[in-house]
């Protein structure tokens, strides 16, 4: 691959800084470089950044020029929370929900997670690699180049192995940027539903021998827990997660997004990379989150789909918690693929400003899965995973939701959308 050289944007978003979450008043700083260039070598690496009339000479010379002209740069979208491997649909939930079924009520009945797990299980691997190979071009196509994927859909070991898989298969066999995440602890499965025997025994099983195998085979980066009414309790969750880190995984929660029963605290406990949804949260909550250092990611796709609250961002922020942003994207809950248009969902729901929103879906995401020394930012030793928004103003991102303002997607230096 020859240099390139991405000329004169009318404002270069580099989020330049350390790897670490941004808090606060830090998220609102995005590094604007007006009149902007970015050099990137041969290996698809960033080397240079700075104003246009600056360019060094050997640039204009040596590299492939790429006109920038009345366009904004920014680092591509990291999506930090994503189910995207899963078979079918829940196209007749969706019917069901719009006239006035509640999430919780269709899980019971053995609808929502259930469901999919059965069409999950019923899918050989090439059915569900190439399903979720369609709709992870179609999210790359929207921006974002890298992705962290949760099993979940198996709730046995057998298929949740399996989905971690065609997640490794989407970045070995696909190119595609992936961190995994074993997501067994997903929903109680049918056969576990029985009596307080048949769930201790699941519990168990999760414990000794799917995460055991999962990490054996290097199949997970990371583990999560769905803590939260009607899923998993505060003590399951925690014997879960202990027993992931143990074998070295990274830990997510699914936190507080049906009620205040304690999944954010128990993050705050373990030192979890991540807490997720959020809803409801109290003073003390967000002050725990704050002190451990915990990145809060904001889902607020899946409270415009469920009729749901929308977490309060304004409070994380004022609290000083580290805030990201991901679509959930998932088969029934929020099927939303595009992080952009979610990015201005952060700002009209969760009110975050444009700004904050953009460092949530970028640096910040890809610090809750430890990649900001990596993508997330413009800045010389980064990837060059970047955007080119066909518009002089990165606020039109919120202002314009979901128009197709992402022009161009280029992801290690190569275009890919």
């Amino acid at each position: 691959m020859k240099r390139r050289l991405f000329a004169g944007a009318a404002a270069v978003i580099t989020l330049a800084g350390d790897s670490r979450p941004r808090a606060g008043k830090a998220m609102s700083e995005l590094g604007i470089v007006e009149n902007g260039s970015v050099g990137v070598d041969e290996r698809g690496e960033i080397t240079w950044v700075g104003p246009d009339a600056h360019v060094p000479r050997q640039w204009r010379d040596e590299a492939t020029i790429i006109d920038c002209r009345d366009r904004v740069l920014m680092p591509a979208f990291v999506d930090s929370h994503t189910h995207l491997v899963w078979g079918g649909d829940r196209n007749d939930e969706l019917v069901a929900r719009l006239r006035g079924a509640d999430y919780e009520e269709i899980l019971a009945e053995g609808g929502g997670i259930l469901s999919s797990v059965r069409q999950t299980r019923a899918l050989d691997d090439e059915a569900l690699y190439q399903q979720s190979l369609e709709r992870i071009a179609r999210m790359r196509r929207c921006g974002t180049t890298t992705f962290e994927i949760k099993s979940g859909y198996g709730l046995d070991r057998a298929t949740e192995l399996r989905q971690l898989k065609v997640a490794r298969a989407l970045a070995s066999e696909g190119g595609y940027r992936v961190k995994t995440t074993c997501l067994a602890a997903h929903a109680i499965p049918e056969s576990a539903r029985t009596d307080a025997t048949t769930r201790a025994a699941w519990i168990d099983e999760i414990c000794t021998s799917i995460l055991p195998e999962v990490a054996a085979a290097a199949l997970a980066d990371f583990a999560d827990v769905f803590c939260d009414r009607g899923a998993y309790t505060v003590e399951e969750s925690r014997r879960v997660l202990r027993a992931a880190h143990a074998l070295g995984m990274g830990i997510r929660i699914h936190a507080n997004e049906l009620g205040p029963t304690g999944g954010a605290r128990l993050a705050a406990e373990l030192g979890a990379s991540s807490a997720d949804h959020l809803l409801y949260l109290d003073d003390d909550d967000r002050r725990a989150l704050r002190e451990a250092g915990v990145v809060a990611t904001l889902l607020p796709g899946t409270s415009l789909v469920l009729g749901k609250p929308y977490a309060s961002g304004r409070a994380l922020l004022d609290a000083g918690v580290p805030v990201a942003v991901a679509t959930d994207c998932n088969p029934g809950s929020c099927p939303f693929e595009n992080l952009a248009m979610v990015l201005a969902l952060a700002c009209f729901g969760n009110r975050l400003t444009p700004a904050e929103a953009i460092c949530a879906a970028t640096h910040n995401a890809a610090a809750s899965l430890g990649l900001a020394d990596m993508v997330g930012s413009l800045q010389p030793g980064r990837r060059a995973d970047l955007l080119v928004l066909a518009t002089r103003d990165v606020r039109d991102l919120v202002a314009h939701a979901a128009s197709p303002l992402v022009e161009q997607v280029w992801q290690d230096g190569v275009r890919v959308a």
